[in-house]
This record gives structure tokens, C-alpha cells and sequence, in this order.
């Protein structure tokens, strides 16, 4: 993955190469927008995998401290800055049990939102003062339906929605199993319009030169268009959204978090 970045007013641009993933859920259900309601009833947690019962991408799900320390005793618990500062967001993923959580701390309190099954965070972004918040993850199955999933939050981490990108339909296939693009950059204006573009250079798609694809979004990545083709490749570009780094957790958020157990 290439980590140089360029922005231009009302667009976003990322180039990518494609990742193979390996140990994805099998028939992993595919993703829409959802609404941020907590599921009642939660099944008994199970620490051997990653991705919990009961937990839907973009549903808030009560803040375990006995997850939060399994996470911790695998070293699968990171937090996020921006420019070098810590945000109130730490992020539980294990490298061998693909899945991802995001917990954050809005108003005092910890939450908890699950992101993808099956899946990794590729990428992730915040405006400034963290007023609105995207992490691009993997949301694949074995054979087609594979497509990204975005987690996208706003008012200060106070509220969070899903969607899914599909991917081009000629990526889009059982013989290319689990590979994506990966995410280079992501940009949007003011008004929540903005652009994606990916770029494969698999042989697979039967071209020696780089195929490029655009999506775009109107309301903030809440829905996407399909994959159209493109040629545009580099650009002056900003936008209202910069990348976000993962870091070791900071302590003082690890502590906040052990303390919001809220399981029964």
C-alpha cells in the first residue's frame, strides 16, 4: 500500500494496489447501511474468535472489559492520532482472527462499534477536530460478493452509521478469492460529496497497464455509486479530511475503557 496522498476541493483519489487476504469468514453477509441500535439479549462472548455473536457493523454493542483485556493479552488493541496527537478512539483487531471493533469516548463514556466480519481496517480518516470519522475496512466471503466496508461516524464520535463499496465487477470474481485494493487516500468537502478511485494492476484483469476505478458519494459515504473506469491518476486536491496512524494504545484510554465494563 502506498501511503502519498493529494487532495483536491470535493473529491478524493486513492491509488492502490491489490492485497491478498486469507482467513476471511466464509459467507460473511454482505453490508448495508444500518442504523445505531444496541442488540439486546447478547450471546455469551467468544474470545477464540475476533468477531463476536450478536455484532453488526454500525450497531453499538456494550463495552466488555473482559474483551477489552483479551484484547490486550493478544496485543490486538491500537490506538489513533492525527498529526501526532491521540484521539479518544482505539481500534481491537487481531492479525490472525480477522474482524475489527472500534471503541470511542464520546461525553464521558466509552462505546463500542463493531465494524467488519471477516474483514481489516485498510485505512482511516478525521477531520481536524475529529467531527467526523472513516475507517475503510475488507468485507469479503469466499467467491464473489466481495466489497469495502465503511464505518463512518460524526458529531465528535457520537454517532455511527455502515455502508459498502462494491468492488468492479470483472474484481468482482470466485478466481480472485480474497483481494483488494488497498485504500490509498480519501477526501470530501463541506457538503459531504467526494470521489474514490482505486487502481488494480493484477494481471488478472487482463491488461498490462493499471486500471483505474471511481466511486463517488453525495451524503457523507452513506451510500456509493458502482465502479466507473477512469483515467485520472494525480491532482491538486484537499479537502476536509486527513489520514489518521495507528499508535500503541495510550494508556489513559486503556484505563477509561477497562473501567466502562457495561456487560451484565
Amino acid at each position: 500500500m502506498c501511503k502519498a496522498s493529494h487532495f483536491l476541493r470535493g473529491c478524493v483519489i486513492a491509488c492502490a494496489s491489490l492485497l491478498p487476504l486469507s482467513g476471511c469468514a466464509a459467507d460473511a453477509p454482505s453490508v448495508s447501511p444500518l442504523t445505531a441500535a444496541a442488540p439486546a439479549n447478547l450471546p455469551a462472548l467468544d474470545f477464540a474468535s475476533m468477531w463476536q455473536p450478536g455484532w453488526q457493523c454500525g450497531q453499538e454493542t456494550p463495552v466488555s472489559r473482559t474483551l477489552v483485556q483479551s484484547l490486550l493479552d493478544k496485543k490486538a488493541l491500537y490506538g489513533y492520532a492525527l498529526n501526532g496527537i491521540p484521539l479518544p478512539m482505539l481500534l481491537g483487531k487481531d492479525p490472525q482472527q480477522l474482524g475489527s471493533i472500534l471503541f470511542v469516548q464520546y461525553q464521558g463514556s466509552w462505546h463500542a462499534w463493531p465494524i467488519a466480519e471477516g474483514g481489516e481496517v485498510l485505512a482511516a480518516y478525521s477531520t481536524p477536530a475529529f467531527n467526523r470519522v472513516m475507517l475503510f475496512a475488507t468485507g469479503g466471503r469466499q467467491g464473489p460478493g466481495n466489497h469495502y466496508v465503511v464505518l463512518h461516524g460524526k458529531h465528535q464520535l457520537g454517532e455511527f452509521g455502515c455502508s459498502s463499496i462494491s468492488l468492479p465487477a470483472e474484481l468482482d470474481r470466485p478466481d480472485w478469492g480474497q483481494q483488494y485494493p488497498a485504500i490509498q487516500a480519501f477526501n470530501m468537502d463541506e457538503t459531504g460529496r467526494g470521489l474514490l478511485f482505486t487502481t488494480s494492476t493484477a494481471q488478472s484483469v487482463g491488461a498490462d497497464l493499471p486500471q483505474r476505478y471511481q466511486y463517488s458519494t453525495h451524503d457523507w459515504g452513506r451510500s456509493w455509486s458502482e465502479a466507473g473506469q477512469t483515467q485520472a491518476t494525480n491532482a491538486n486536491m484537499t479537502g476536509i479530511f486527513q489520514p489518521i496512524s495507528e499508535i500503541p494504545p495510550p494508556p489513559w484510554f486503556v484505563h477509561g475503557l477497562l473501567a466502562s465494563d457495561e456487560t451484565p
